[in-house]
């Protein structure tokens, strides 16, 4: 038998989290790791015990299920919903979120253990990725960006996310930097100002010379900082976008 997948599964109704926690366990294929009807109890949890997939209901006790989703954007794998607030704001709000695991309640018990393959079928491939930022790591240390402060760990995520969907790097301010602030909690005027005071870092502490081998201008922008680091780290991965 293969490793068994975690779960950490958020869901106010006490009914359908021992529902759901009987159809996890009984699998074989899945644990759950820990279960509850709270966001922010959920959010801490997954921070800690970073599951493989995070299931949530629309509506919790203290948050909706979107609002949670947001924030483990990037914190975990893969995020799913199950839920039977099927109303048409909510599925509206699925839609417009690009939900891809959602599940009505009620379910077959087939269907939510074929939404968890998918899901962690997902997560694998998320591991892969890894790879790219323990290199995207590596550049940024070649190009002299400081470890320590807050603008690399944004920047660090920024060019990660260029690499998958280059078109961000042209729409800073109304997609990429508000994507940035949701998963780290913060706002895009922040994150703005952090990356830039990496990239000014950088070219303080760092090598010319190894500078000039990534950038064909002297300090560059927040936008061609990143675009030009995930230009290359794309084509060295050989990452087709279509």
């Amino acid at each position: 038998m293969g490793r068994r997948y975690n779960v950490l599964l958020a869901d106010a109704s006490e009914e359908y989290r021992i529902l759901m926690k009987e159809i996890i366990e009984s699998s074989g294929e899945f644990r759950l790791v820990a279960h509850m009807g709270s966001g922010a109890e959920a959010l801490e949890l997954a921070r800690q015990l970073r599951p493989d997939v995070v299931v949530t209901d629309a509506i919790l006790s203290d948050m909706t299920g979107f609002a949670l989703l947001d924030t483990l954007e990037g914190i975990v794998p893969e995020r799913a919903m199950v839920t039977a607030h099927c109303q048409t704001p909510i599925l509206l709000e699925v839609i417009r979120r690009q939900i891809r695991l959602f599940l009505p309640k009620p379910f077959r018990e087939d269907a939510l253990l074929e939404m968890l393959r998918r899901a962690c079928n997902a997560a694998e491939e998320y591991r892969v990725s890894a790879q790219w930022e323990a290199r995207v790591t590596r550049e940024l240390h070649m190009v002299g960006v400081p470890a320590h402060i807050k603008g690399y760990l944004y920047v660090r995520r920024a060019i990660l996310m260029v690499m998958a969907e280059p078109e961000l790097a042209h729409s800073l301010t109304k997609e990429l930097y508000p994507a940035l602030a949701r998963q780290f909690s913060t706002t895009p005027s922040c994150v703005e100002r952090a990356i830039r005071s990496a990239v000014d870092a950088a070219w303080t502490r760092g090598d010319p010379e190894i500078q000039r081998s990534y950038f064909t201008m002297d300090k560059p922008s927040n936008g061609s900082f990143i675009a030009a680091m995930a230009e290359k780290l794309r084509l060295e991965a050989k990452i087709v976008v279509a």
